[in-house]
């Protein structure tokens, strides 16, 4: 049977994800996007561009996508085989969602653990992730030329919403984690293959002790706990990071792996008592069927509403915004906490903004400084070597001392 998202989607992933959408200016820069945005311009990059894997085309690695997506209740995405060096998977598109995976990845990980990193993506398109991650991943790894030439309101992009897109995109990879942990059904793999991220090449001379890997995940966590100049960098660190750090990844995933909620899924029980909840609820009351399961894991049930949107167009000019609905707080999360956390994240994108513009105004100052004294050494030097030419030509130095104190002056 199939296992509904809402059931192992993240609490930090949903959280954020409300906090993400009460910015203000995200419903503008979503609406800017649908306008400009193509869907098909992926499919022919990847139809013309690409290895589509299929199974008559490295098959062994196509069959290992069925029973992950029969598992997660999703259609089987095409996948496609990109020649890069650097390790890499990633899911993009919309209504269509399709995975890439690098070449660089299969020369990395071994082969038994390529279905742990498809699950994984599989579970960003199970969690209804890849609009917005497709939209962060360009908006947020596009150059602000073509960030302007893609959308004529290039200004709603705006530093909060950039924290607020990173800030999400890492809190998603957490639940695209126990999607792969589900499908394998240990978090062994998963932390082996965050163990091969952080840089266990398979071609390594060693045998990787997980152990010690979480120990080291542990530490961090302790180190970063306990003291508020470490959690201070450890923000400036990640606020432009679209993934969270590695050993964290897999200690969150070998932790959630004990839990009473990993339990009830695998074992079915978490379903059973869902049912058994709603059925009771209907019979009682006659009310539609709703999530009593674990009120505080309830998410979208299905992908974002775009239904005001027009049909995606290429335009010219700017795109009209007249008819953008006031952001709207979805079920899950309060909207006071969402609200919270939306005026936290744009607080936060505020100080790092200040700290860069205080960081270059210092440089300029200081270059300033350094270049003015340049400056003065240099018309200190000329004056001096005037001096001596005077001396030269009243005869009280020869002009072999006049040149060698020209040159010594002069730094030649």
């Amino acid at each position: 049977m199939a296992i509904d998202a809402k059931y192992y989607t993240h609490e930090a992933d949903q959280a954020a994800l409300k906090a993400l959408k009460a910015i203000p200016g995200f419903q503008q820069l979503l609406k800017a996007w649908m306008k400009v945005w193509n869907e098909r311009q992926y499919r022919i990059m990847n139809m013309s561009s690409r290895i589509r894997i299929s199974e008559k085309q490295l098959p062994k690695y196509y069959r290992m996508l069925p029973p992950i997506c029969e598992k997660l209740g999703i259609e089987v995405p095409e996948l496609y085989l990109e020649l890069n060096v650097v390790p890499n998977a990633y899911t993009s598109g919309d209504t269509v969602p399709f995975i890439v995976i690098t070449s660089g990845l299969l020369e990395m990980m071994p082969e038994e653990l390529i279905p742990t990193v498809l699950a994984h993506e599989c579970g960003h398109i199970a969690c209804h992730h890849v609009l917005y991650r497709t939209m962060g991943r360009i908006l947020l790894g596009t150059t602000r030329s073509a960030v302007t030439n893609l959308l004529p309101h290039a200004g709603l992009l705006t530093m909060p919403l950039v924290v607020g897109f990173y800030y999400w995109m890492r809190c998603s990879e957490f639940s695209a984690d126990r999607a792969a942990v589900i499908c394998d059904g240990t978090a062994e793999k998963l932390s082996e293959v965050c163990m091969r991220f952080a840089g266990f090449d398979k071609d390594i001379d060693g045998i990787a002790n997980k152990e010690e890997f979480m120990n080291q995940a542990k530490e961090y966590r302790e180190m970063v706990k306990n003291s508020t100049w470490d959690k201070t960098l450890e923000f400036f660190a990640l606020s432009c990071a679209d993934h969270p750090l590695t050993a964290v990844r897999a200690l969150e995933c070998e932790e959630w792996a004990k839990s009473a909620q990993y339990l009830g899924i695998m074992d079915g029980s978490c379903m059973r008592e869902e049912s058994k909840m709603t059925d009771t609820a209907n019979a009682e009351e006659g009310s539609p069927e709703k999530n009593s399961f674990a009120p505080d894991l309830d998410i979208d049930a299905g992908k974002p509403d775009t239904s005001d949107i027009p049909e995606m167009e290429f335009d010219a000019g700017e795109p009209d915004t007249s008819d953008i609905p006031e952001p709207e707080f979805d079920k899950g999360v309060p909207e006071e906490e969402a609200a919270d956390a939306a005026e936290i994240l744009t607080t936060l994108a505020d100080e790092v903004s200040k700290a860069a513009g205080s960081i270059w105004k210092r440089f300029r100052e200081e270059a300033g400084a350094i270049m003015d004294g340049s400056a003065r050494n240099s018309a200190s030097r000329m004056d001096e070597i005037r001096k001596y030419k005077e001396l030269m030509d009243e005869g009280i130095i020869t002009e072999e001392e006049f040149e060698q104190k020209k040159k010594q002056l002069l730094g030649l």
